[in-house]
């Protein structure tokens, strides 16, 4: 597994896992490994390394601190695209939360460094669009029913975009039942989450985490299906970012 930095000696691991993709039922060259490891003060820190350079030319190293209530304090990200006409090709980012200010740092295609601030509004979720953390936003998304919601979502892909997607919105995710699975010798009790909007459904475990996601896209079934899960010792405690 890449990371931007190593684990440090005081750092101490909690969970960790690698999702696997594939279509129509053959696997594809893309994955996302994760780590979470735990500091003596009791904030988090999450690694993922989502590679998909083989099949799609895409690489995303991030690094996420979670405070110790478990909302994100901080995220850096370092992204590579070089097989994407008219988007973006190279990207460091830094995001910075406090006191409901989000504060970006981010160098574009080798460009000089730029900065943008934004006032965020109470309560909001900030749905990172990878898998190590889409399962704690899904499950608060669906757990505010109908109230509106304010989301953002950090964008990578397109310049236009960043540093990201703020809007308000009703909630599009619901709990649809529950479900098990086997992983190895394990039995996991699951909730599946459905998306009005789109054909996709998610499966998350007691923890919050993603053990499996099925969507349609473009007519073709894509299945993400969690692998080396290691499960936090205990369930965290609920954050809204």
């Amino acid at each position: 597994m890449r990371s931007l930095h190593p684990v440090q000696a005081h750092e101490r691991f909690v969970a960790g896992g690698r999702y696997l993709f594939s279509k129509r039922g053959a696997p594809l060259q893309k994955s996302e490994s994760w780590t979470i490891h735990a500091h003596p003060d009791g904030e988090h820190f999450i690694r993922v390394d989502a590679d998909s350079l083989r099949e799609e030319g895409r690489s995303v190293l991030a690094e996420a601190l979670l405070d110790r209530a478990g909302a994100l304090a901080r995220l850096d990200i370092r992204y590579e695209n070089a097989h994407f006409p008219g988007g973006v090709h190279d990207l460091r980012a830094t995001y910075q939360l406090a006191d409901g200010c989000l504060q970006v740092g981010y160098e574009l295609n080798g460009a000089e460094r730029q900065y943008r601030e934004l006032e965020l509004p109470q309560d909001i979720l900030i749905d990172v669009p990878l898998l190590p953390f889409r399962g704690r936003a899904i499950a608060a998304l669906a757990a505010r029913g109908s109230k509106p919601t304010w989301l953002f979502v950090p964008a990578f892909d397109y310049a236009q975009l960043l540093p990201g997607t703020l809007r308000q919105v009703v909630s599009p995710v619901a709990l649809a039942g529950t479900d098990t699975f086997m992983l190895g010798n394990r039995t996991i009790a699951t909730r599946r989450f459905i998306y009005h909007d789109k054909a996709a459904a998610y499966w998350l475990d007691k923890h919050d985490v993603i053990i499996r996601r099925v969507n349609a896209f473009q007519q073709q079934e894509i299945v993400v299906q969690i692998s080396n899960y290691v499960a936090p010792a205990r369930h965290p405690e609920p954050s809204t970012c």
